[in-house]
């Protein structure tokens, strides 16, 4: 017998390249050189009986038993192999295919299965199509009207399918939306509705005279007359019918700020939602105000917002991050505060790194003892060590955000663009357009807020716990670090019923499981970003730099030592010569910390670092909102807006008095400022003998020294040469210290800075050596005990 070979979709093929016939239920088949009976198909495995008697049930597997070499198909139908089973693995109308199976199996054999008679018009005697007409009238007096033919065709079809009572069943009919009604009338009881939306509550029959009014309007030409436009318009009854099945009369029902905001929502942006598979492919960012009072910068209770970054692949939370929030003060006039673009930006850079395990938090909370791939990470990754906490890193493609003034500024755009992020915006007034987002703040005030125990006012008023502004509030800091615990702790490793793996679809996953799952499949790829690259987060401004430094919001900053030399080839290239900015160039800083900026040089790709030059005035942590609320009393005040010493004066002396009175009640305790988030901007220092050889001590030999004279006048060494841009060689006339970039300008004699005085201590250190004297003196008068031809005579 010729072997055979699987082919495709499940049919047994002969070597010759015929086709066999192919497997079904009851179909008798050889493999083994005996007989079987196939029984039971069960996904890819065969369930054979043996006609002898003598060998047990098999359950064999497809493929291994039609490629066996005696395999054939000695009996049974043509039918396709995996149909005989498609009942008992889909499970659909059973007792309905089970009860059509029964009837086919009397209309071919004559006798009902599990029954030994045959009933009337069913005998030996009776032909097919008598049997098929018998049927038809028993169909009939049980209410359902199926005619011979009918019945004859079914019982063809039962055959050629391998009699499988699956082909039996009735198709599912797809209901169009509207039935038989005309489009034009469903478009106008939408718009009618939608009008209404503001409006009181209205009855149908309103409605119904409104389509009709509007109807006539838009097609009245078109059709010909109000006679041809009221042939659009259905029935009564069915006008009812088509407003319930639509679901406007259940907007109706509504109240009127339901009705609104339902007609508001514009309809699904790109097509409507996709597919999200891997980490990172989509993720959604929102802000919205805590419920959770914290200790501001002047000691007093303030609010608070929060702003997470969550991706919707594996639920994970990216990045997070509190800010203080205030109104505007009407009567002092001080500014208000929110969440700006900056924070965003600071936010963003969480995304990027591994979070740190701090002092203080549970060892359940790092990522080696979590369910994340600790290994495999920290192979790729070597930011990722046994101090991480259990958060992944997700870099993201793609951020869905609202229309909040920050997420549409040009600064966080700008970031946006760099790191090739692409954003798109959401429907305003539609929170499902970020539903994770959404969800999370009710996660957070519901398992993590009830945590902090000062300071958490409630989901409402109602249940808002008494004496919250008397208890001792946590800084935003402190919270801050509060809630990353709790993400990595708690967040991050509880199971959620709507992720599941596709191959264990019984288990429940964790966002950290399921990122094991995806970056399995998907991969990971470190991204550190440099201090240099970071420096891209902060703020922009376009200055122009000039032998006294350069200004920003009333403060001038002046090039670092060991970059003025860099400083003054910018100075000599006349301008940035960028299109647009007028010869400026770009500058970086950030507003929580504004003693250091850095200047981009865009032609070498490199930073100049430049600081304060009154910085060594302020000693305690300041912010750019301190310095402008002091700049605008300073300039209530009548001075000069240049008077920059002014202002830093009157900001070390508010911190002075601060410190110095009396201390704040014991709910506020100290008074810290909020600084926002930490982000590496400074580049590490590096080690000198970091690339020098292992150096052997044992050679290592003394230098002689040669004896001094405590009697002989001390010599006058010169001066060790200042550093470029460290100052001149010379004091200034009055007795002033020189300027520190003079000695970058030897020739330009009388320029010099309008913006204020710029004065600064200089930065180097001279080095002080004191010789060793020597006590024991001989008589003679030769020191040390001895005497080299009266060299050191008294």
């Amino acid at each position: 017998m010729d072997s055979l070979k699987t082919g495709e979709g499940g049919v047994a093929m002969t070597g010759k390249g015929g086709r066999a016939k192919s497997l079904s239920i009851g179909a008798q088949v050889r493999w083994q050189g005996q007989e079987w009976e196939v029984v039971e198909w069960r996904g890819s495995l065969v369930t054979l009986v043996g006609q002898n008697d003598e060998e047990s049930p098999r359950a064999v597997s497809y493929r291994w038993l039609v490629g066996a070499d005696d395999f054939a198909v000695l009996t049974g139908g043509a039918a396709h192999a995996t149909d005989g089973a498609a009942l008992r693995a889909t499970g659909l109308r059973e007792e309905e295919a089970a009860l059509w199976q029964a009837r086919m199996v009397e209309i071919d054999t004559g006798v009902a299965p599990g029954r030994s008679e045959r009933a009337q018009g069913f005998g030996p005697e009776t032909t097919l199509a008598q049997r098929c007409a018998a049927m038809s009238a028993r169909l009939a007096g049980e209410g359902l009207r199926y005619s011979a033919h009918t019945l004859a065709d079914k019982r063809r079809k039962w055959k050629a399918a391998g009699e499988n009572p699956v082909v039996l069943l009735p198709a599912a009919r797809e209901r169009r939306p509207g039935g038989f009604t005309d489009p034009r009338c469903l478009t106008a009881m939408q718009d009618v509705v939608a009008r209404r939306a503001n409006d009181s509550d209205v009855t149908i029959d309103l409605i119904r005279e409104e389509v009709e009014d509007l109807l006539h309007a838009r097609h009245g030409k078109e059709l010909g007359g109000r006679a041809a436009v009221a042939s659009l318009l259905p029935s009564r009854s069915t006008f009812y019918l088509r407003m319930k099945e639509s679901g406007l009369a259940d907007v109706l029902d509504l109240p009127t700020r339901g009705r609104a905001a339902l007609a508001s929502t514009p309809p699904l942006p790109h097509g409507g939602r996709e597919a999200v598979l891997r980490p990172g492919q989509v993720m959604q960012v929102d802000t919205t105000p805590l419920r959770i009072l914290a200790r501001g910068d002047n000691g007093r209770p303030t609010a608070t917002e929060m702003t997470t970054l969550i991706d919707v692949a594996s639920r994970s939370l990216c990045a997070l991050m509190m800010t203080p929030s205030r109104p505007r003060d009407a009567e002092t006039g001080q500014a208000g505060q929110a969440t700006r673009a900056i924070d965003l930006t600071l936010m963003l850079a969480q995304a990027f790194a591994p979070w740190p395990v701090m002092p203080g938090w549970d060892p359940l909370s790092a990522a080696a003892t979590s369910s994340l791939p600790f290994e495999a990470l920290a192979a790729a990754d070597e930011r990722f060590t046994q101090a991480t906490a259990a958060r992944p890193v997700i870099r993201p493609e793609l951020i869905i955000y609202d229309h909040g003034s920050p997420y549409v500024s040009e600064h966080f755009t700008e970031v946006c663009d760099r790191l090739r992020i692409a954003r798109r915006p959401a429907r305003k007034r539609t929170a499902s357009d970020k539903p994770l987002a959404e969800r999370f703040f009710i996660t957070l005030a519901v398992r993590f807020s009830q945590y902090v125990r000062h300071g958490w006012q409630g989901r409402s008023h109602k249940k808002r716990g008494r004496g919250i502004d008397r208890m001792p509030l946590f800084t935003i800091a402190e919270l801050q670090q509060m809630a990353q615990e709790w993400v990595a702790l708690e967040y991050q490793q509880n199971p959620h019923s709507g992720m599941r793996d596709p191959f264990r679809p019984g288990i429940m996953l964790s966002p950290n499981d399921m990122y094991a799952v995806q970056v399995a499949r998907s991969g990971y790829r470190a991204i550190p970003l440099s201090p240099a690259e970071n420096r891209f987060f902060l703020l922009a401004r376009w200055v122009t730099p000039g032998k006294g430094g350069f200004m920003i919001n009333r403060r001038t900053y002046q090039p670092v030592a060991q970059d003025a030399g860099h400083y003054r080839e910018i100075l000599l290239r006349g301008g940035s010569k960028l299109p647009g900015r007028g010869g400026q160039w770009e500058c970086r800083f950030n507003p929580y910390r504004p003693e250091r900026v850095w200047l981009y040089d865009h032609t070498t790709d490199t930073w100049v670092t430049c600081d304060f030059r009154l910085r060594h005035l302020l000693t305690d942590p300041w912010t750019a909102d301190m310095w402008r609320e002091h700049a605008e009393q300073h300039l209530v005040s009548g001075d000069s807006k240049q008077d920059e010493e002014a202002i830093a004066l009157s900001l070390a002396q508010h911190d002075r008095r601060r410190r110095s009175s009396k201390p704040p009640p014991k709910r506020t305790g100290k008074e810290p400022i909020f600084q926002g988030l930490e982000l590496e901007t400074e580049e590490p220092s590096r080690d000198p003998y970091a690339e020098l050889e292992e150096f052997d001590l044992s050679t290592l030999r003394p230098y002689p020294a040669q004896p001094i004279s405590p009697w002989s006048p001390p010599a006058a060494d010169a001066l060790p040469a200042l550093p470029a841009g460290a100052g001149g060689a010379e004091a200034s006339q009055g007795g002033q210290d020189p300027h520190p970039l003079a000695a970058l300008f030897p020739d330009d004699e009388g320029d010099d800075f309008t913006d204020g005085a710029l004065v600064e201590d200089p930065d180097d250190v001279y080095e002080v050596v004191e010789a060793e004297l020597v006590d024991d003196v001989d008589a003679n008068g030769d020191v040390g005990g001895e005497s080299e031809g009266g060299v050191w005579d008294a």
